[in-house]
């Protein structure tokens, strides 16, 4: 053997569950008769599936080597929430905890989607208590790293789920790659986060830029009319780049719109005046406004404060219901694309809304089903696979189909990227609004998009060179 390093934090860390796992092994074989957990798998005569007077969750490791935080200790399992609960994306960051909050109880207790679904007991997962871990991210990527070192390291997460800026989720997507911790993000919309930085531990439950892009080309036309002269108005990173491209892309370069320029916002700009001075100038008579949160939130006031919402159609291609609610009754008409809203014509959502409500006296939002269906979801697939293990997980999710409140709804294994429907809603005036619950409301339904693997942005996700890490 050649000289052997010092042991780094996350090498002690896999080193210690190896040698735990190897000394549970040895001790189970010793007290089990070597017995499996199934009979007819068991070479070393019969026995049930007690492994010896352990009464805490059934996945003690024994089938499979330690990886990750695999396997969990005790009879509990951490999971953590990593999100922007402060600063300008705080609003939806804490209706993401809210909703991670109410999955871990009705996890643990039953209630909701839990007593919904057949593939959930209500008393944990696989026997496991959930016991939750969370941090604010305040939407920067290094908070967000310092913050999940510390649960997997510390706390030993065996899944995580939250988020908002694409740029955090994107350096997220790296940390599960490399720790083998599977992690489903927050309502991250750039189009590189299912394409170039694609990831095996990485599922993207919600649309990106260029699934916005195909639903508004099919959709804003027939609403709005053929005859627009569209401009763009972005946040001149990942997010703002990718949403202004996928919309030439399907309103213009494909479709019937005419494309009238467009104006950068520079990261940290909050001043609005010259992106506004340059819609005006072009004439334009529909602006894509590609921000998000509290910025977004901003820039349609400065808007309106113009005076062009009434001459001019605002689409955001990702709009929250508190992004428009600074505006009041200004805010009718302004259309985007949600993820989920609460008055989507399924059974699941309803069942959702109304443990919701009945745990915060509130409708949920978006960001509040987001969290809670991804910990549905990953909950369900730990239970079909059997086992927490990361890379079986893993691929029990690559192929995974059910229908929550999201719809119909599964991962494709190329790029880990969700298909399930997405909604056209529109800014609602104050009487509707209090009689939604919500400020916006759904115009249109999509069907689940689909795009080929072959073609953008999957066709930049190498997923073949992501390893399960068991091969």
């Amino acid at each position: 053997m050649t000289d052997q390093p010092a042991l780094t934090d996350e090498s002690r860390r896999r080193y210690l569950k190896a040698i735990g796992t190897a000394g549970l092994t040895a001790g189970l074989a010793g007290c089990s008769g070597g017995g499996g957990s199934e009979g007819e798998n068991n070479s070393g005569g019969g026995g049930d599936d007690s492994s010896g007077g352990d009464t805490s969750g059934g996945d003690s490791g024994e089938e499979y080597e330690a990886i990750g935080n695999f396997p969990p200790e005790g009879n509990s399992v951490s999971i953590g929430f990593n999100g922007p609960t402060s600063g300008a994306l705080g609003p939806d960051g804490q209706d993401q905890e809210k909703g991670f909050d109410l999955a871990v109880k009705h996890l643990n207790e039953g209630g909701g989607l839990v007593d919904y679904w057949d593939r959930l007991s209500g008393d944990g997962i696989m026997g496991y208590q959930v016991e939750p871990t969370k941090a604010d991210t305040a939407g920067s990527a290094d908070t967000a790293q310092d913050n999940i070192d510390r649960m997997i390291q510390r706390d030993n997460i065996q899944f995580w789920t939250g988020g908002m800026s694409s740029t955090v989720t994107m350096a997220m997507q790296n940390v599960a790659q490399r720790e083998k911790v599977p992690f489903m993000g927050g309502n991250s919309t750039s189009a590189g986060i299912s394409g170039e930085n694609c990831s095996r531990y990485y599922f993207h439950p919600t649309f990106h830029a260029e699934i916005i892009g195909m639903a508004m080309g099919e959709a804003a036309p027939s609403v709005l009319g053929e005859d627009r002269s569209l401009f763009h108005i972005y946040m001149d990173y990942s997010y703002g780049q990718s949403n202004r491209d996928a919309a030439r892309k399907y309103l213009t370069e494909q479709g019937p719109w005419e494309d009238a320029g467009g104006a950068a916002i520079a990261e940290g700009e909050t001043d609005h005046s010259s992106q506004i001075q340059a819609l005006e100038d072009s004439g334009a008579d529909t602006l894509y406004f590609s921000s998000f949160g509290n910025f977004a939130a901003s820039g349609l006031a400065q808007l309106r404060d113009a005076g062009l919402t009434d001459d001019i159609e605002v689409i955001i291609p990702h709009v929250s219901a508190f992004t428009l609610d600074p505006l009041g009754a200004d805010a009718e008409g302004v259309l985007g694309m949600e993820p989920w809203n609460p008055n989507a014509d399924n059974e699941p959502s309803q069942v959702f809304v109304e443990s919701y409500q009945e745990e915060y006296g509130e409708t949920p939002n978006q960001s509040s089903l987001h969290t809670y269906e991804s910990m549905m979801v990953y909950a369900a697939a730990v239970e079909d696979a059997g086992t927490f293990h990361p890379p079986t997980v893993v691929r029990t999710l690559e192929e995974f189909e059910w229908s929550l409140a999201w719809g119909d709804s599964a991962f494709r294994t190329c790029d880990h990227q969700v298909e399930r429907p997405w909604y056209m809603v529109q800014g609602v005036g104050d009487d509707r609004a209090e009689e939604l619950g919500i400020r916006t409301e759904i115009v249109e339904t999509t069907d689940p998009l689909v795009y080929e693997c072959s073609e953008f942005p999957a066709s930049n996700c190498a997923m073949g060179d992501n390893e399960y890490g068991d091969e």
